[in-house]
């Protein structure tokens, strides 16, 4: 049930308009679900990320409204749990990484669409060469690519940018922006990944509250310069996955030969780079990986 009255909900839909046109519109399904008493359950994935996108808006004026600000929080915390317990769900199946460094010289924005086409379900953009203007613009068209599919995409890395584009996802290493500053920039229905090299890594990032766990890498490999780290081994991700409600991704060494080892493990899904964006045919090296996940 959502327990929040409905005279609190008029009275944010009065301040909405003050901000935004289309803030009233889109305060209406919560409206109507309070009066219902119905679930938050019951709004579409894109009401609930509009709604999250108008209460952040509502939070940061509240002081220039006639608001109760702490009602406006426990709104947008109930609206943002629900966001990304919704997000959480859409890690799984095979998960590519497409960066400019590991295509064969070849377009990105192509190489994400043969992906996609053949069938990823996740999809995160890396890039350390290009600049920030380059990076921006790339995102922002595979973010509207991953959006048409309804493939999960993720940024890495770059928390500006991730904020910039809406992406669902950010994800970070464990060098990388801690997870407590990457959530102050963010809006609140965005998530948070973060890589992992075994279970007491894993155990961390969750107390951080990450909302999914990357492990790896699970075999030997040279992409992305990972050469240097040694296997963990399926078993691994086994524990992991025992440890945590948390979805959790593979990634590492990742292809035809042991996609099958790595879906017995249990975990969510599996993240995979070079088997996909170094074929000859990227779409159909994808639609293989994805019917043996999904037979295996």
């Amino acid at each position: 049930m959502f327990d929040v009255t409905r005279d609190t909900l008029a009275n944010l839909a009065g301040a909405l308009p003050k901000l935004s046109e289309a803030g009233k519109e889109a305060l209406e399904p919560l409206l109507s679900i309070s009066q219902k008493r119905e679930s938050l359950s019951d709004l579409s994935d894109s009401e609930i990320s509009r709604l999250s996108i108008e209460l952040e808006r509502i939070s940061k004026a509240s002081e220039l409204l006639d608001v109760d600000q702490g009602k406006v929080s426990e709104i947008s915390d109930l609206i943002s749990c629900e966001c990304r317990t919704r997000a959480r769900k859409r890690i799984n199946g095979v998960y590519v990484i497409i960066d400019p460094e590991a295509t064969n010289s070849r377009d990105l924005i192509q190489m994400a669409g043969s992906a996609i086409s053949g069938g990823v379900s996740v999809l995160q953009y890396r890039d350390k060469q290009s600049d920030r203007s380059e990076f921006l613009e790339n995102a922002a068209a595979l973010m509207q690519l991953c959006d048409s599919a309804n493939v999960a995409f993720v940024v890495n890395d770059a928390v500006d940018i991730a904020r910039l584009v809406g992406s669902p996802f950010l994800h970070v290493g464990q060098t990388d922006l801690h997870v407590n500053s990457a959530r102050e920039i963010l809006a609140p229905f965005q998530c948070i990944g973060r890589s992992n090299n075994g279970l007491l890594e894993a155990k961390e990032s969750e107390s951080q509250g990450v909302d999914y766990l990357a492990v790896g890498a699970v075999f030997s490999t040279n992409t992305m310069g990972k050469s240097n780290r040694k296997p963990v081994g399926p078993q691994t991700l086994s524990d992991v996955k025992e440890s945590t409600e948390l979805p959790v991704v593979a990634i590492g060494g990742i292809d035809s030969s042991n996609i099958n080892e790595v879906k017995a493990s249990g975990v969510d899904s599996a993240c995979v780079v070079s088997a996909i964006t170094f074929a000859d045919d990227p779409e159909k090296a994808t639609r293989h990986l994805v019917d043996l996940w999904e037979k295996g």
